[in-house]
């Protein structure tokens, strides 16, 4: 938090508050945080939600890469979101370069099912950006979606509408994958797209080694959360925060 902040104390008071008020206001998300619940132990065999071995440049951002391939009545979009925060609190205890530089995600629909559109309702999709934009302490320092299907197309401009001006100029949308080389070169890409920067399957069982490891962790993590009866001014709530009714 400190690092994250440039060491300012002010910044990181701030953003301790937003962590663990997250986690009070949204516990139907970070009550649940089990790797070995059926929904997320699909998720992790399926194993295309990884961070990327080479960062983006020298000193810069980690690259997670979230491929899909998933089935949407055994990973449901709420297990998703579960399991990108679950990877940003690994990243957060052990990557020096997330924590000082950011994360740069890479996302691939070419395998993703429009059943999940149905899932993406405003109050899930509200939920997911407030927790990257405002909960944790890490910077999104870029957004590159991949073979994004026409039917995505209003989700996407919502989503974009939705972040924060800096944030919403970085997230950039491409029909094919033939524009991630553009954007990334092959040293930053994994070997399944031609590059050199790790393979997913292998990632994948690292990641999902690593995840289970931490289960004592995120439990008791789930326990720390917000008095909101004893902030000085007004109770932060759904509502206030979210612009959502309830939790």
């Amino acid at each position: 938090f400190l690092r994250s902040s440039k060491y300012s104390i002010q910044r990181t008071k701030e953003k301790l508050d937003n962590y663990y008020s997250m986690i009070t206001l949204l516990p139907e998300i970070f009550d649940d945080l089990d790797p070995f619940a059926p929904d997320i132990q699909a998720l992790l065999n399926v194993g295309t939600m990884v961070p990327l071995p080479n960062t983006f440049g020298k000193c810069g951002p980690r690259i997670i890469l979230c491929g899909y391939g998933y089935d949407p009545v055994l990973v449901p979009y709420t297990t998703i979101v579960k399991a990108s925060l679950m990877i940003y609190d690994i990243l957060m205890a052990e990557d020096l370069n997330t924590v000082a530089f950011g994360v740069y995600m890479v996302i691939d629909l070419k395998r993703f099912s429009l059943k999940y559109a149905l899932q993406l309702t405003p109050t899930i999709v509200t939920q997911h950006l407030y927790c990257i934009e405002t909960g944790y302490p890490l910077r999104l320092k870029g957004m590159q979606i991949e073979n994004c299907p026409s039917a995505l197309d209003v989700t996407v401009k919502i989503v974009k509408a939705c972040l924060k001006g800096k944030v919403s100029n970085r997230l950039h949308v491409y029909r094919e994958d033939s524009n991630l080389q553009k954007e990334i070169t092959l040293e930053m890409l994994p070997i399944e797209y031609g590059g050199t920067n790790g393979s997913i399957k292998e990632l994948g069982a690292i990641w999902k080694k690593k995840m289970e490891s931490y289960r004592d962790w995120f439990r008791d993590n789930a326990k720390y959360k917000t008095n909101e009866n004893l902030r000085p001014g007004p109770a932060k709530s759904s509502a206030s925060e979210l612009g959502i009714d309830g939790s």
